[in-house]
């Protein structure tokens, strides 16, 4: 299981991005520390960043940069795949980024998908990455992220059953954040906090920003810069 932060409309104030790090050393849900590596995303119209280590956030925490408007982090605790760079959030694929925590039977998954088309060859060897390429290859739209999000909610395995993930484009034009569960379990919720002026979402609130709310289970939120705008669907 992993921890993850999403922040929408520039750069992230420092007290949430410093309680992001402690919250990976021990979230406060459960208690586990998210040690197997980390990165941080981020992008704008023009160009984005990409910044990953294998050591643990705390020991290696690198401040990101301002004059971004979309900003992702995400904390691994290694369940499928080696500890390595190819395999750390956030994975680059076909012009979108992807962060996420849960655990599918990527065995399992990759089958499934090779029935719908999908070439599951890929870089690394996470259930992550599939699920990226899937979306990207199916079209990249939101009736490609609901078709792979309702598959790949057939593969969580037993321990972790539910999956949370973040897709935004690596121009910073959109986003989605998907999350499923089969048990209302504080670990497995991820929470969402929105003003006039920015975007919080994380895998649990961060010390620093109200107003957190829990996100209802099998929806998609969906950010477009286009008119700065936030929705939710379901799938």
């Amino acid at each position: 299981m992993c921890r993850f932060f999403l922040y929408l409309g520039g750069r992230p104030p420092d007290q949430l991005l410093l309680d992001f790090v402690e919250i990976s050393r021990k979230d406060r849900t459960i208690g586990w520390s998210h040690g197997s590596g980390w990165g941080v995303l981020f992008a704008k119209p023009g160009g984005y960043g990409l910044y990953k280590s294998t050591r643990p956030i705390w020991e290696s925490y690198i401040a990101p940069p301002d004059g971004y408007i979309l900003y992702i982090l995400h904390s691994r605790l290694a369940s499928v795949g080696s500890i390595s760079l190819e395999n750390t959030h956030p994975i680059v694929y076909g012009g979108y980024a992807i962060a996420h925590n849960g655990t599918l039977d990527r065995g399992e998954f990759a089958k499934a998908l090779r029935q719908l088309g999908v070439e599951t060859k890929t870089g690394g060897s996470t259930d992550t990455e599939l699920i990226l390429k899937a979306f990207v290859d199916l079209g990249g739209d939101l009736k490609a992220l609901k078709e792979v999000a309702r598959l790949a909610a057939q593969y969580t395995v037993k321990d972790e059953p539910m999956m949370n993930f973040v897709i935004a484009s690596l121009d910073g034009s959109a986003a989605y954040l998907v999350t499923y569960r089969e048990v209302e379990e504080p670990h497995f919720t991820p929470v969402i906090s929105i003003d006039n002026t920015s975007v919080a979402a994380a895998s649990e609130p961060l010390k620093g920003r109200e107003n957190w709310k829990i996100i209802p289970n099998k929806s998609i939120y969906i950010y477009s810069a286009s008119n700065n705008e936030v929705s939710l669907d379901s799938f």
